[in-house]
């Protein structure tokens, strides 16, 4: 019985939508939150997300039931339960959002049931969440910093795509054009099936594409190199094998990190087998031995380079987290700093502040700018998730950080010295925040997609949400801008292109038909995909 009833409460929710009055419709309309979540209710595309999630995913899903404008709030903000009774539009739109609320959090219930688990949260619960869920925005009357710019791993970088997230570590590319339209048989330039399996990015210089990829159960890893003209390989160097193998998550694999470059040495993370150095020709210039990784789902964060140095930062939480710097031509050790026990697997940035630089850390509950000469704590700010994959983004005068499965957002005035959580955190939303996708700057906005599917667009100066749309499927993939249009690609293989503004502006939907976890890389006109099997060239004809 309780079967069949849960496949009625998508019809049952529909039925009620038709009784919505027009007067309730244009006076009291949904926020963008809550219409997503209303959709969601029915809406297939959000049903199959549904099914892939894991409790962990869970116990942050059914919290987006608190949307500013919940019925709790709607109720407050409209002069409390007698003002409601005694209006029939505010009633009824009072009891819409509530209905609204209760359907969502029967789905919740039923995803709970399927997975053998009792729901972890009561009505009770969700009404004390719902009524201290407003969005803090508007916290710091201080004004942004101008002075503010990213630092390339190479002064020559701009035109190539030399680490994770391309040259400024953002997800922009320098490019002009792009094909818009592609599938397995259209705009496909080459196509080769790489040897092994990994989800590092691909990164390119000049005529050079560079990869990493593991095999035989992860005893053997390796950095590749493809020829960017026709996909060739040109050699590949295999790394000294692991003592012992990583516990990974099913999602990660040896080779997950994305290797950086400088145009004459080639660096890579290879988890339990240190970090290698190359010159471009697959030359060994050295190794450097990081120890056994036994943090919870498997090592991922990737290396960066500043000036003469390599420096790379690795948190566990069941082992010591790794926070150092090597000479990038002789792999000696030059600082060494500790960090706490954490789960963290984000990819620090250097950006220039007035007249220093700093080294900016999207960790564990703290976002932590350091001294990159030295590796020593310049400031800290309080509020990060406690597991944080996404690499921080700089715009409109401020860094933005985004952690944890339906997370905070943060934007945070650079500068500073010490705890500066009171002082420096511009704006703030409790929810919303993606997992594992880097967020994407294109003034005035930013954008994030979550694991989920959910595509947002915040404004940049104050956190409010512009529009957010559910999009098909599950994201890993961050984002990448080119001119004006945005790419975000989920784990089938699916593209959506946007233009970007204040309103969302479907271009293309292209689809390689093949699995994808590794952030494309951008060159010239072409875009560069790497697959769960190959390696894939796309490009217009001229």
């Amino acid at each position: 019985m309780k079967t069949r009833l849960s496949k009625l409460l998508p019809y049952f929710f529909i039925l009620g939508l038709t009784l919505i009055s027009q007067a309730e419709e244009k006076e009291y309309p949904f926020g963008v939150q809550l219409q997503v979540l209303s959709d969601d209710i029915t809406d297939p595309k959000y049903l199959d997300v549904l099914k892939t999630m894991i409790s962990t995913d869970l116990a942050a899903e059914w919290q987006r039931v608190a949307t500013p404008d919940n019925y709790l709030t709607f109720q407050k903000r409209h002069g409390g339960p007698q003002s409601i009774e005694n209006n029939p539009t505010l009633k009824q739109a009072y009891n819409h959002r509530r209905r609204v609320a209760l359907h969502f959090l029967e789905l919740m219930k039923q995803a709970y049931h399927q997975r053998d688990r009792e729901a972890p949260f009561t009505l009770e619960t969700v009404e004390q969440l719902c009524l201290t869920s407003v969005e803090q925005t508007g916290i710091s009357n201080d004004s942004p910093l101008s002075q503010l710019r990213i630092l390339m791993p190479a002064p020559d970088a701009e035109q190539q795509w030399p680490r994770f997230r391309g040259p400024s570590g953002q997800g922009t590319a320098s490019s002009r054009s792009i094909p818009l339209h592609w599938s397995p048989t259209e705009n496909i330039f080459w196509k080769v099936r790489v040897t092994g399996t990994g989800n590092s990015s691909p990164i390119i210089w000049d005529d050079r594409i560079f990869l990493t990829a593991s095999s035989e159960d992860g005893s053997k890893r390796e950095l590749l190199c493809f020829k960017r003209s026709d996909g060739s390989l040109i050699w590949r160097h295999q790394a000294t094998a692991p003592a012992s193998q990583e516990k990974l998550y099913w999602k990660n694999t040896f080779t997950s990190s994305t290797p950086v470059t400088d145009g004459q040495f080639i660096i890579a993370f290879l988890g339990n087998s240190g970090l290698v150095c190359c010159d471009l020709n697959g030359n060994l210039q050295w190794e450097k031995s990081l120890g056994v990784f036994e943090t919870t789902h498997g090592p991922g964060t990737s290396p960066i380079i500043y000036r003469n140095l390599v420096i790379f930062i690795q948190d566990q939480n069941r082992g010591a987290s790794v926070f150092i710097a090597l000479d990038k031509v002789s792999g000696k050790e030059v600082w060494r700093q500790e960090r706490e026990p954490a789960m963290g697997w984000s990819t620090p940035i250097t950006v220039r502040v007035r007249d220093h630089d700093e080294l900016l850390y999207n960790g564990s509950q703290h976002v932590i700018s350091y001294d990159p000469q030295t590796g020593k704590e310049l400031w800290r700010l309080a509020g990060s998730s406690r597991e944080t994959i996404p690499t921080l983004v700089i715009g409109h005068g401020m860094i933005f950080s985004a952690s944890g499965r339906n997370g905070p957002v943060l934007a945070i005035r650079p500068g500073g010295l010490g705890n500066v959580t009171d002082s420096h955190l511009v704006w703030k939303t409790a929810r919303g925040g993606a997992h594992v996708p880097s967020p994407l700057y294109h003034n005035p906005f930013l954008y994030m997609v979550n694991d989920a599917g959910i595509l947002t667009c915040l404004e940049a100066e104050n956190g409010v949400i512009r529009w957010q749309k559910r999009l098909r499927g599950r994201f890993t993939v961050s984002p990448l801008k080119i001119n004006d249009y945005l790419l975000f690609t989920n784990e089938s293989g699916v593209t959506y292109i946007l233009k970007a503004g204040n309103a969302f502006t479907q271009i293309a939907v292209n689809d390689l038909q093949e699995p994808i976890l590794a952030t494309p890389a951008v060159v010239d006109n072409q875009l560069f995909f790497r697959t769960h099997e190959h390696l894939i060239c796309i490009r217009s004809e001229p």
